[in-house]
């Protein structure tokens, strides 16, 4: 599989990756026993990637009961070989954003996650959240200085200022997620 550095990480990110936001049973984890045949299909996605170098498993704390399904796999895999990333939404209380990440580690069942995304920067008010001092990113780089985080970075579906804006903060985020297509290259500024 071919991989190319993914932004300031220096991660060989490969050219594809394995999104966990449709492979899971429900978008909704409200404590629900995970069904046999739900997490086999993970479990048959995952590995079925792995076979042909698809290192970077992707999920976020929004998509249902994909993080607890991961952790009940991820310990069976060689770590080494993994790019593991999820995403969590920035919070008007930072100290929540912490906790749901906290929570996340403990759904994945992983002691550090190599890409940590604050999920979701759509609006201006959740950049503020994130990156306002004492902010949702600071207290992510808290995380990263704890050893339970790689890399920070922001996901979004945002507009192209905001996106350039959010890339701009001093000190900001080591890398982004978010949609260019060829057809639709409105976010060219920010890829550059």
């Amino acid at each position: 599989m071919k991989t190319r550095r993914f932004g300031r990480t220096e991660l060989p990110m490969p050219l594809f990756s394995c999104g966990g936001m449709r492979f899971q049973q429900s978008w909704k984890d409200t404590g629900q026993e995970i069904e046999p045949e739900a997490q086999q299909r993970l479990e048959d996605t995952v590995r079925a990637g792995l076979k042909v170098g698809v290192t970077h498993i992707e999920t976020a704390r929004g998509y249902g009961t994909s993080e607890r399904q991961l952790g009940l796999l991820l310990p069976q895999l060689d770590r080494d070989e993994l790019i593991v990333q999820t995403k969590v939404a920035p919070e008007p209380d930072p100290q929540v954003f912490v906790d749901n990440v906290r929570d996340s580690l403990r759904r994945l069942r992983l002691d550090r996650v190599d890409l940590l995304s604050l999920h979701g920067i759509n609006t201006w008010e959740k950049l503020w959240w994130a990156v306002r001092p004492g902010g949702c990113l600071a207290r992510a780089r808290e995380l990263q200085d704890r050893g339970l985080v790689g890399a920070v970075g922001l996901s979004t579906h945002g507009s192209t200022d905001l996106i350039t804006a959010a890339l701009e903060q001093d000190g900001g985020f080591d890398y982004v997620n978010l949609h260019w297509y060829y057809i639709n290259q409105d976010n060219w500024p920010a890829v550059k």
